[in-house]
């Protein structure tokens, strides 16, 4: 299994971000944190016992963007692993949402995943190595009323990201999508998601979705499910005709 030496970690301050990053310099590997929150980025480089650069950028924003774009692009400190995990949600009924918060969700997990993993391809396929794990979700599995633009944006994820390992498996380089379900992060609480009625046993934390995560990319997993109870939903999903998943997903 591939070890790796750097890691460009998007959406680092927080949640399963902050715990890929944890468990990457744990084995050893250096970092490029990247987030919005410089305060929290400082504070997580201070705790790991690597080489850690930060790097504060809003992946919304074009022009911050190419910032991180740029660095994955430096052939003097290259990146060897690329973890698209920044992302956000919104709930609600889409005709009552804004435009421009929803096309900002559209911009940081498929504008940005996009454009970063294939600058990263293009690299790591000249280096003739590299990694790119997306971190996408088991909503992309799936219709998801009132978080209808989170779970096409996921469903985009995936799908790319299985297309991507198709493309790159014979050139040297892992690509795999991460898609967790319910995870204990500060997720649900931005995204205004009330939880409150979900069961314990759906739940799982970010250090162990992390863990997967972080095997799967090693061994070169394509799709990567973390946890039981989202391998047997994912299943059931793959059987179950879609307008009865409609109405389930309605109900939940």
């Amino acid at each position: 299994m591939p070890r790796w030496e750097r890691a460009l970690v998007t959406g680092a301050s927080s949640g399963i971000g902050r715990e890929l990053a944890r468990q990457l310099a744990e084995d050893g590997t250096d970092l490029v944190l990247v987030a919005r929150n410089e305060t929290r980025l400082d504070e997580l480089a201070g705790e790991l016992d690597v080489d850690c650069e930060v790097l504060v950028a809003d992946l919304a924003d074009p022009t911050e963007r190419s910032y991180v774009e740029e660095r994955v692009r430096d052939h003097n400190r290259p990146i060897d692993l690329l973890v698209n995990n920044a992302g956000f949600g919104t709930t609600g009924s889409i005709d009552d949402l804004d435009v421009e918060r929803e096309s900002a969700v559209v911009d940081v997990i498929v504008v940005a995943v996009h454009r970063l993993a294939l600058i990263a391809a293009r690299r790591m396929t000249e280096a003739g190595s590299g990694g790119i794990l997306n971190v996408s979700s088991m909503a992309g599995f799936m219709s998801s009323p009132n978080t209808s633009t989170y779970a096409a944006t996921k469903a985009f994820v995936t799908n790319f990201s299985e297309s991507l390992h198709s493309d790159l498996r014979d050139k040297g380089v892992h690509v795999s999508a991460l898609c967790p379900g319910f995870t204990r992060t500060e997720f649900q609480d931005r995204a205004d998601y009330d939880t409150s009625k979900l069961p314990d046993a759906v739940w799982q934390s970010a250090e162990d979705v992390a863990r997967e995560g972080l095997a799967g990319i090693a061994r070169n997993t394509a799709i990567v499910v973390p946890g039981m109870q989202n391998k047997v939903g994912a299943a059931m999903v793959n059987f179950m005709p879609r307008r009865v998943m409609r109405f389930a997903m309605r109900q939940m």
